[in-house]
This record gives structure tokens, sequence and C-alpha cells, in this order.
């Protein structure tokens, strides 16, 4: 079945946008979790506020494997571009609704409870999110799918970076007291607006001609047809989810807090590194992807992986040197693991046949990234505390990094269907 350029541009970009709405959506609620706090929990203590509104951030993260294994079901049984409107229609809607919905002050308890059920919401849709994209966009140019998904992981990114932007402007045009009242809910009003732009621009989607092949022989239980012939794909594809699921969330997420809280160094340098860090992390994924469009998946995703794994301990002990190796060593760093997950999710598309590939990429992604990406800030601080060995955050890229080697070279990948390019 035949691609026209113009179906595959649609399937790059349309299919990318949700993905940068995600990272948007994190940065963005975490970034005014105070407001939130205030505006929907009644506690008197900062503290207790604070944590109630994290707590309902990560719930919307902990139902994220629920909504992957929902979406992908039907994804693998009716097609995946009816199940992308599905999902940016539900974070369109959950979006708008926390910008506009009254706090505490005026609905009370049933504020509380509808953004606890709306952050969920936001979770299960954003579980079938990104895997479904993956799945498309990889079917709909399977002789280009290493730059496909390196293009749709920059723009994941590209996310984080906009929201970040958003976060500057409110806080900077805005008094104290207006960020409260209204500045916050900004944010999500342009998330919703985007996501209703991503709802109407995806009914000129076109179906994965991979999935149009084999829909009349499509599983009635995808899940339990992926577990029966793909279980060491599974366990393979968790090892290489978690490279990626380590190194956002260490390198990025928490950095911040580990830099100024355990070594002192200047806030304003810090997040300047860290800035710095998310752009050269996400500019060569492209790259990465096309490369491994030309010799293959395996080798450059195992030798980046691989320096990955060896960089890692090398370059925190750099950093330690003072706050002037920050900015080198967070661009050495960042270059590396472009390359290392630029490649990573691509991979996880080639290891899973088409009947069960967006439920293969939906469970191994979702719960890598809730396991892993959830648990690695907190093991690292777990262990400096305990240990006093600051250390622990390279100890924990390398190792996920080096598990990551070896289940690339376990894995077996699928050759790409032919297709008219």
């Amino acid at each position: 079945m035949a691609v026209t350029a113009g179906e595959r541009n649609r399937a790059l970009f349309l299919g990318s946008m949700g993905g940068g709405l995600e990272f948007y959506d994190f940065v963005i609620y975490a970034s005014f979790a105070s407001q939130i706090g205030k505006t929907f929990f009644p506690s008197e203590a900062a503290a207790t506020r604070l944590l109630a509104a994290f707590a309902v951030f990560a719930a919307g993260y902990l139902v994220r494997p629920l909504g992957g294994i929902l979406f992908s079901h039907f994804g693998d049984r009716h097609g995946r571009k009816l199940m992308l409107r599905v999902s940016i229609a539900g974070m369109a809607g959950a979006t708008f609704l926390i910008a506009f919905m009254p706090g505490y002050a005026t609905w009370g308890i049933a504020a509380t409870i509808a953004l606890v059920v709306l952050r969920m919401v936001q979770g299960l849709c954003l579980g079938g999110e990104i895997p479904g994209a993956m799945t498309l966009i990889t079917e709909t140019m399977p002789k280009r799918r290493g730059l496909a998904c390196g293009f749709l992981f920059m723009i994941i990114n590209v996310g984080m970076l906009a929201a970040q932007a958003v976060q500057w402007a409110i806080e900077h045009l805005l008094s104290d007291a207006a960020v409260l009242s209204y500045g916050w809910r900004i944010g999500f009003f342009i998330g919703g607006l985007v996501a209703i732009a991503g709802f109407v621009l995806r009914a000129r989607l076109a179906e994965s001609p991979a999935f149009a092949e084999m829909e009349a022989s499509a599983h009635k239980v995808p899940l339990a047809a992926l577990f029966r012939d793909n279980a060491r794909a599974v366990w393979l594809g968790l090892f290489i989810t978690g490279l990626g699921a380590a190194a956002v969330p260490l390198l990025y997420l928490y950095m911040n807090s580990y830099l100024t809280d355990f070594l002192h160094y200047d806030p304003d340098q810090v997040a300047s590194a860290v800035l710095i860090g998310i752009i050269v992390f996400s500019l060569p994924m492209p790259v990465a992807g096309a490369i491994s469009d030309f010799v293959g998946i395996k080798v450059p995703a195992f030798v980046a992986s691989l320096l990955l794994a060896i960089a890692a301990i090398p370059v925190y002990v750099w950093i330690h040197e003072g706050v002037a190796s920050l900015m080198p060593a967070m661009i050495v760093i960042s270059l590396i693991g472009a390359f290392a997950w630029g490649v990573g999710p691509v991979l996880l598309t080639a290891i899973f046949p088409t009947d069960v590939r967006y439920t293969g990429v939906a469970f191994v992604y979702n719960i890598g990234f809730a396991i892993v990406g959830g648990l690695t800030p907190l093991l690292a601080t777990f262990i400096i505390q305990q240990t006093g060995i600051t250390l622990a955050p390279g100890f924990l890229l390398a190792l996920f990094a080096a598990l990551a080697t070896v289940a690339i070279f376990l894995t077996q990948v699928i050759p790409a269907q032919k297709s008219q390019l």
C-alpha cells in the first residue's frame, strides 16, 4: 500500500504533537504545584498543600500503564488513527477543565475530587498517546522509522522547553497574587488550545498501512497474544526503556534539586546548564534516528548505550569538580544521551510484530517509565542520604545504560516493511 509524501508528513507532525503536550503538561503542573495546592487543598500548612498537589500529580502518572493497556488494546484491534484522536480529545477536555475549574473556596471538596479525576483522565490518555504515535509514524514511514521516532522524541523535549518558556513568561509578567489567582491557569489554557488543534487536525491522518493489511486478522485480546508469543521481547523492551526512563529524570528533572541541595551550586547556573542540556539532548535525536535508517538500528543503539554506560560516572565526577565544570559536563553527557535514547524508541517499535506492536510498545514504555522514571530520583536521594555518596545518580545512570546495552545486544529486529517511498 503506497503512502504519499503528504500522508507521511502529516503522520510525523500530528503524531508528535501529543508527545510534546505530555512533557508540556508535566512541567506546567510541577512548576505551578504551589499555586495548585493553594487553590484546591484546604490545609494551612504549605508543605501539606504541596505534598497533596504532587500526590495528585503522581496519581496521573500511576494510571498511565492502565491507559497504555486500554488504548493499545483497541489500537491493535481497530486502528492507530482512532485511538490517537480519542487520546488527544481526552487530553484537551481534561486540560481545559483544569484551566477553568473553580477551586476549593468555591466548590469545596468537590473541586479537589474533580482535580484528581481530571488528572487521572490525562494520565490514561497519555498512556496511549506516545506509544500510539510511535507505532503510527514508524508503520507509515517504515524505511525512515528511525528518523520518524527521533523527530517524535525531539518534539517531546520541545514540549518541556515550551512549558518552561510559558512558566517564565507568566511569572515575570504577572504579580505573585495574579499568578495564584489566574496566572497558573493560563499554562493549562494554552495546552488545551494546542490539544484541540491536534484533535481537529488529526482527522486528516491516514491509517497505518501495516495495520490496514492485518486488520482482518487482529487479535481479540492483543495483550494475551503479546505475552504468549513475544514474552522475550517484552523483557528486553523493558530494559531498553530503562535507559531513557533513567536518563531523562536524572539528567534534567532531578538535576536542579540534586545540584542545589547536595552540591550547593548556584541555582541560576544550574538552571542554565540544565536548559542547555535539554537542548543538546533534543536536537540530535532525528540525526541519531536517521543514522539507524542507513546502518541498521542495533549497532548505533548498542554503541551509544555502551558509551553512556562508560561515561556516566566520569561525567558526574567532572560535575563534582565545581560549578564551572557543570556546563561542559552537561553538554557532553546530553550529546551522548541524545544518540543513546534517540535510537531507543525506534528499537522498541522494531522488536514487536504488527499485530501486537501498539500493545507491546505501550506496555514496555509505560511500565518502564512508571517504575524506573518514578523511582530513580527517589532511589538516588535515598542512597545519598544513607551513604553520603553524592555520585549515586551517576551510578544509577551507568547501571541502567549497561542493562540496556545487554538487552540491545540480545534483541531481534524485525526488518522494515517494503513500501513506496
